[in-house]
């Protein structure tokens, strides 16, 4: 299952952890509403892989039962092991909070914020015990510790402010206190106030830097290699093959019928020359397209950091499709409010094939970050007001004028499959956007149908 998450004002984030080798497709379906002007035109399928979609994965380490058994601590303080090492306990951490955030349901309980709490003093007294005296090591457990101190204060400091916090076990509170303080004195000792002070949008993107910085050591590269290529040429060789023959038969018919070189037949000429201009590249395209209809568009090879020791292999598939093409069950979960059958649907479809070896040393997060800024380009500004009136007591009758901000609503579907599972797992989210961004995302319930057993070869039919 995934869980989501929202970036900032139009982005949001699904993430899972793979924690079994096989093959683990997802299909993500984008149902656009009928007022939209979204198509190829506005924004290509290519455009839409390279800047609205990112597809990303990440050491995440092993769970503490089995970190003790398989992990080998000789070679743990030189580099880069000591900064995939750490940065894998690090994430885990984060992840951590984010599954305890979200147990929080806008309001703070006792077992969760217990929990978060004992995951930090671990977390730092685990990072803080020896530093490393390498210089590369020196720098990135620098950067390391201040971005945790601040990534656990912010938590903490989040729950307090909730409703329902003054409500919870005062010792609970106060062990949550004692934790800050020392945490603002250990920065003090460390000389790291320099690093939290400033404007809050300083701060914030100071941090943000940090939080890339760390997460280079753990991210999967990803080697990207565009499928079609040879499809394309060949079809661009056969089109160039069948005009000009056809234009050669045409020359030796006009001669032999006459001998002369006349005005019209250099206008015809350079009429053939301008349709095979104009028509071509359409033409290659389409033809193109047809052969590759339901290929894979990407491969991409997924490579440890700095080995760069292959560690899995991904197929990507995506394209716009009409509502009529896609499946049954897909169809019934595109939302009720969608009436129009033209309009186009983003179906993006990805194929991980994830060996044993891979998951040896560490679990892999799954990270599908989906930005919508190009679609809230889309959305025209409104100027329109509503008008209404307004009678309080002790004051006249007026008119209060409502601007009113034009807004879509999206439909999003997410399918994946765990290995050995014939049954998939789907998740739905409804969006609504405006050109501020995100106004809400709301979580639905979906009930799949389950998945026919597979006929074997030696069954009758």
């Amino acid at each position: 299952m995934f869980s989501l998450k929202r970036q900032g004002d139009f982005r949001l984030q699904l993430t899972r952890t793979l924690t079994t080798p096989g093959r683990h497709p997802v299909e993500l379906y984008l149902f656009t509403p009928h007022e939209t002007t979204f198509s190829t035109r506005t924004l290509t399928e290519e455009q839409f892989f390279h800047s609205a979609l990112v597809h990303r994965f990440r050491l995440l380490g092993l769970p503490t039962q089995d970190r003790a058994s398989k992990r080998d601590t000789s070679f743990s303080l030189l580099s880069p092991h000591y900064e995939i090492l750490h940065g894998a306990w690090f994430f885990q951490y984060q992840a951590s909070l984010e599954r305890l955030r979200q147990q929080y349901q806008s309001k703070p309980s006792a077992e969760p914020l217990a929990r978060a709490l004992r995951l930090s003093q671990n977390f730092a007294q685990r990072l803080r015990k020896a530093e490393p005296k390498g210089s590369n090591q020196s720098r990135y457990f620098r950067q390391l510790d201040i971005y945790f101190s601040w990534l656990a204060e912010q938590f903490l400091l989040e729950s307090m402010v909730l409703e329902g916090y003054d409500d919870l076990d005062d010792e609970l509170k106060l062990a949550v206190q004692e934790f800050l303080q020392q945490e603002r004195r250990y920065r003090a000792d460390r000389d790291y106030l320099g690093d939290f002070k400033g404007p809050p949008t300083r701060v914030w993107n100071r941090m943000s830097l940090y939080q890339r910085l760390l997460e280079y050591p753990v991210v999967l590269r990803q080697k990207i290699i565009e499928l079609g290529a040879g499809t394309r040429k060949l079809v661009k060789a056969g089109s160039t093959m069948l005009i000009m023959s056809l234009f050669t038969y045409f020359l030796f018919n006009v001669r032999d019928a006459s001998q002369k070189l006349s005005l019209a037949l250099l206008v015809g000429i350079a009429l053939i020359y301008a349709v095979r201009d104009l028509l071509r590249d359409d033409l290659i395209d389409t033809v193109t397209r047809w052969l590759r209809k339901g290929k894979p568009r990407w491969r991409l090879r997924l490579l440890m950091p700095y080995t760069h020791k292959l560690m899995a292999q991904q197929l990507v598939w995506l394209d716009y499709r009409k509502l009529s093409e896609l499946s049954k069950a897909v169809r019934e979960h595109s939302g009720k409010w969608a009436t129009n059958e033209e309009r186009q649907i983003v179906c993006y479809r990805s194929k991980l094939v994830l060996d044993k070896a891979a998951l040896s040393q560490d679990e892999i997060q799954e990270r599908l970050i989906l930005d919508f800024e190009p679609l809230c380009a889309l959305i025209q500004a409104s100027h329109q007001q509503l008008f209404e009136w307004k009678e309080e007591e002790g004051q006249p009758p007026f008119v209060q004028a409502h601007a009113i901000e034009k807004q879509h609503d999206y439909n999003l579907l997410v399918v994946c499959r765990q290995p050995g599972e014939e049954a998939p797992i789907a998740q739905r989210w409804t969006l609504r956007l405006s050109t501020s961004g995100i106004v809400r995302c709301e979580n639905k319930p979906v009930v799949w149908p389950e998945s026919p057993p597979q006929r074997r070869w030696w069954w009758r039919a």
